[in-house]
């Protein structure tokens, strides 16, 4: 594996801002002076994890996962060290001196055949396009307004009718077995045949921008099949994919926001009305495994589905999967009866930015969506609905939401409904502990020592002369890698100490740690000493124990005097030691 030099490490884990990198994988939110966000760690519902920007660290208080920014990125895509680095320093646009996705495991030939195949594809159609036998379909796009600049952005080309990229790619050197699996070719008892073949085709990426598909539209009326996708591939199953997520994520990030709509199309309207964050589901089942990629651009999603009956219903699906997956989300309820494409056409790209801009709540959308599909003339029907909208309420975190909401249903229906007092089940988030005072156990005496120690020099060089180990094999690992850094005059700070072991229950530690000590705190000799005592109570306890287990076997007398010595000699430390940290608490 690639060795990265340790300066390049400090400097792109000092040049990253943790929140900016985490927020590209997850959505984070802003409480005081850090981030939380849900975990993606452990199945969190209520955020449990929280991002120092200030001390550049995460910790999840409920599974215990911590760390730095490379530990997150390492962590979150299953990568080695240098490589999330190497990840890290890519997104910052730090220039390494090595390449560690060079030392990657080698990508699989066949999908690499594939993707080869969908590029040339792309290529040939493009160009198609300049042809006089695209003629048609360029001005058909010309007059949507889809001109040169918008297809060369989204590679928009045309496949000649019959079997022309066939016989291209075939003169390319392209096996015909990989162009039937990359879908581009079909073959059956005529002979060979473009799938896409009089058609314009719309490039479709996976979410690391390689092609892996297309849709394709025909412009014949008398076709019936006016849009066809890629079949399911080894590198394309559409409940996957979102189509432009590979260029909208970024854009997403910035704006805060990701919209989602229905077709090719209607991410390109987007497009031409100078928004660039957004994506489409290519049609109205969406899936949880799109849900999960669009969770993770870490943005606000707002659904733009048509405003038809089949749009609408998808919108409750979407939406619904959406928010329990912990998603923040809104709807942005289209009453023209023109999807976006028509609607920048007809009336231009104000008309479309001032629609979207007015977007309403999940609850919002759910009374409303509830009532037009509810027959309010039956009483069971009424009943029913508000059984339904009653559960959606009750999880509203607000108790003002919550009255607020109840009050709407029962004007609605006309029902009388109580405000529920439920609250919806909230993972604990557990404080960290901000106390320095003499400790009651071991464990909380050697987290109050390396804290102490990550904080003042000083009190790691009084560890090191009066104790100089912890019980713990964490502990003892934390410990001695603040002792090393300290001798070799390097930062004990959290984030570079994470770097220092492979250990994630020792990055855990630390992480968790990092709260201990407040930077307006100064460092206290006698809370250390207390800790100090504290292990080698327990230290003489365990020693004690040992003495006694060895008397009771058989021992000549001089041997078991000798013990017996030894064993009251510990007892006298342990009890003068104790009387010590009695006394220190009654002060």
């Amino acid at each position: 594996m690639v060795r990265i030099n340790q300066d390049e490490i400090d400097a792109v884990r000092n040049a990253a801002d943790i929140v900016d990198i985490i927020g590209r994988y997850i959505q984070v939110q802003r409480k005081g002076k850090d981030y939380v966000a849900l975990c993606p760690f452990h199945d969190d519902h209520s955020p449990s994890m929280s991002i120092s920007p200030e001390k550049q660290i995460y910790k999840c208080f409920v599974c215990g996962n911590g760390g730095n920014v490379f530990t997150f990125v390492q962590n979150y895509e299953k990568i080695s060290f240098p490589e999330a680095v190497g990840r890290v320093a890519e997104m910052i646009g730090y220039h390494l001196s090595v390449q560690p996705d060079k030392y990657q495991a080698p990508a699989d030939p066949h999908k690499q055949k594939l993707y080869a195949v969908l590029n040339e594809t792309i290529r040939f159609t493009m160009y198609q396009m300049d042809t006089a036998e695209a003629l048609q379909e360029k001005e058909y796009l010309d007059k949507r307004g889809l001109n040169e600049k918008c297809r060369e952005t989204f590679q928009i080309g045309y496949d000649p009718q019959g079997e022309a990229l066939t016989k291209y790619l075939t003169a390319k050197g392209y096996e015909e077995k990989d162009l039937t699996a990359a879908n581009v070719t079909r073959v059956n008892e005529h002979g060979t045949f473009d799938v896409f073949g009089g058609r314009i085709t719309f490039p479709i990426h996976d979410a690391h921008g390689n092609p892996i598909g297309f849709s394709a539209r025909t412009i014949d009326p008398e076709n019936a099949s006016k849009y066809i996708n890629t079949n399911d591939t080894d590198i394309f199953t559409k409940g996957d994919i979102v189509y432009n997520y590979h260029r909208a994520r970024n854009a997403a990030r910035h704006e805060g926001k990701l919209y989602v709509c229905e077709g090719v199309t209607d991410v390109i309207a987007f497009w031409r009305a100078g928004m660039e964050n957004a994506v489409c589901t290519l049609g109205t089942s969406c899936t949880e495994n799109q849900i999960h990629l669009l969770k993770h651009a870490g943005a606000h999603i707002v659904f733009c589905y048509d405003g038809d009956h089949a749009g609408q219903a998808a919108t409750w699906r979407a939406a619904e999967m959406a928010k329990k997956a912990g998603c923040s989300i809104s709807i942005v309820l289209n009453k023209t009866g023109k999807d976006p494409d028509e609607i920048i056409r007809d009336q231009g790209a104000d008309a479309l930015k001032q629609m979207v801009s007015q977007e309403i709540s999940w609850m919002e959308f759910v009374l409303k969506y509830l009532s037009e599909n509810t027959n309010m003339e039956s009483y069971l029907e009424k009943k029913e609905m508000v059984k339904k909208a009653q559960a959606q309420i009750e999880e509203l975190p607000d108790q003002t939401d919550r009255e607020y909401f109840t009050q709407q249903l029962s004007s609605m229906t006309g029902f009388h409904i109580a405000v529920s007092s439920y609250q919806p089940e909230k993972t604990p988030i557990q404080e960290p502990v901000h106390r320095l005072k003499v400790p009651d156990g071991t464990q909380q005496a050697e987290e109050q020592i390396l804290a102490m120690m990550m904080a003042y020099p000083e009190a790691a060089m009084k560890f090191e002369e009066e104790l100089g180990f912890l019980i713990s094999k964490d502990g003892q690992t934390a410990a001695m890698m603040i002792l090393e850094k300290l001798h070799d005059g390097k930062s004990t700070d959290p984030a570079s100490l994470i770097d220092a072991t492979e250990d994630q229950n020792v990055k855990n530690l630390i992480s968790r740690l990092a709260d201990y000590i407040h930077d307006d705190q100064e460092y206290e000799e006698k809370k250390l000493a207390g800790a100090i005592r504290r292990i080698r109570i327990d230290v003489l306890e365990d020693e004690f124990r040992q003495y006694k287990e060895q008397l009771a076997s058989e021992l000549n007398s001089v041997s078991a005097k000798a013990l017996l010595e030894k064993m009251t000699e510990c007892a006298v430390r342990q009890r003068r030691l104790m009387d010590e940290e009695d006394s220190e608490k009654k002060q």
